[in-house]
């Protein structure tokens, strides 16, 4: 962080894994990266680029960290794939043969109609008396999935962040993407850095002919849910002796609708995996079939959960996965969407108050690496002792699963005793210190 009179030291094992990004800015731009990152991790409860100018104590250039969010020459995917990368080294994950990533959407509101992307976005996550449509940015957010023995839960890691821009909200002589484009991009993105095997998971809005078709090229696996009204087909028999004229089929007969199937009680297996925290039991019936938006078969899954009456759909590109490995995942998913929560409540994804392209566009990449660092750090630390300031309550004494607010906690116990003792070995004046011991007392309140 930038040295002023008055700055915070954070932990050098921290500071340790900021290093590691360091070859994607220059020598000034990583002054300001890690005052920004310090601001969303550390900063007042409403996290701006301002609030990180205050907690450094910048008396002079101040707007220079606000120029680095919306001028200076970095790359907001270059940066995602660095903090990828220190992930799997952080995590040891080379030595897996496949990584699982997670793919969804999110809406921020925002209020102002001169801000970068903003237009009126369908609000599928409505509640009663909420309107449907909310004016804001809409996102979409990859994340490595990891199942963390420590903490004994799955955990969403997110490096990169696109934001889909309407048409009516796009700059002349910009190119019109739509979610599925952006996807498609991110998928290539991806899969040009991962040399291993590369699973994604995503939820049914993804599963549309120009992604799978993209999947299908670059040799990634998806998983994601089914419509109920999916049209599925057999393979084609092989015809023995001379061929018919014309072109030979691709599909053969049409299968029945998969609320039909679903109905038959043959050829269903109960299973008891461990999903979404608890041990659930299961019945799974799967079957192979061919479906035209993914240009070739696909393993259907028909699941009926505990206590379900109606079944739920899924399908798996590849064939070799196990019934086990794909409900695992298609359950770890739903880290992402604890995910959003977290950004937006702890983070203030939602507070950024940027308003052109490039600082609108490169806030989500910024949040998303400080969640990640953060993630990373307290794994770290976990890992090598028990951590502090967990959140304990007298009738939950057993906690063994922090929650991002306890590794928030435990981020700002170190920052205090880090900068604490920087300011007792410190040669300044009683009086220079007792104004320092003032601004710890405001970080710790």
């Amino acid at each position: 962080m930038i040295r002023t009179k008055c700055s915070i030291r954070l932990p050098k094992t921290f500071v340790k894994l900021l290093l590691e990004l360091k070859p994607n800015f220059t020598k000034p731009s990583f002054k300001y990266f890690e005052t920004l990152i310090a601001g969303i991790l550390l900063g007042e409860p409403k996290k701006t680029v301002t609030a990180a100018v205050k907690l450094a104590r910048l008396e002079k250039k101040f707007s220079n960290v606000h120029r680095f969010v919306s001028r200076y020459r970095w790359d907001s995917g270059q940066l995602g794939m660095g903090v990828l990368k220190l992930i799997i080294k952080t995590l040891d994950l080379s030595k897996h043969q496949s990584l699982t990533f997670a793919l969804d959407s999110t809406l921020l509101a925002k209020f102002g109609s001169k801000i970068f992307g903003c237009a009126y976005h369908f609000n599928s996550a409505q509640k009663r008396n909420t309107a449907r449509y909310v004016w804001g940015h809409y996102w979409l957010v990859m994340g490595l999935l990891h199942f963390s023995e420590t903490f004994k839960k799955w955990l969403c890691l997110p490096f990169l962040a696109q934001l889909f821009v309407s048409q009516k909200a796009l700059s002349k002589g910009a190119t019109y993407k739509s979610t599925i484009d952006l996807a498609c991009d991110m998928v290539q993105m991806l899969k040009g850095k991962i040399k291993q095997k590369v699973i994604l998971v995503a939820d049914g809005y993804f599963a549309k002919q120009k992604l799978l078709r993209t999947c299908a090229q670059t040799g990634v696996t998806l998983i994601s849910r089914l419509q109920s009204n999916a049209a599925l087909y057999q393979a084609p028999k092989s015809l023995r002796g001379p061929k018919p004229r014309g072109r030979p089929r691709k599909y053969g007969k049409k299968l029945a609708s998969l609320k039909m199937i679903a109905k038959k009680s043959k050829g269903f297996t109960e299973l008891t995996l461990k999903l979404y925290g608890k041990e659930r039991c299961v019945k799974v019936k799967r079957f192979e079939a061919l479906w035209k938006p993914a240009g070739q078969s696909i393993d259907v899954l028909i699941v009926f959960y505990e206590k379900a009456k109606k079944p739920t759909f899924f399908f798996c590109t590849d064939p070799s996965l196990s019934t086990e490995a794909i409900l695992t995942r298609v359950a770890a998913r739903w880290s992402i969407e604890s995910l959003f929560k977290d950004l937006k409540e702890h983070l203030g994804w939602s507070d950024w108050q940027c308003r052109v392209e490039k600082a609108v566009s490169r806030s989500a990449t910024l949040t998303c690496s400080a969640a990640s660092l953060l993630t990373i750090w307290s794994l770290q630390q976990a890992s090598s002792r028990q951590p502090e300031l967990w959140d304990v309550v007298p009738w939950y004494t057993n906690k063994s699963i922090p929650s991002f607010q306890d590794m928030l906690e435990q981020l700002r116990c170190q920052t205090l005793e880090t900068t604490f003792l920087a300011i007792q070995r410190s040669g300044q004046t009683m009086q220079k210190k007792e104004a320092q011991y003032r601004q710890l007392m405001r970080l710790a309140a």
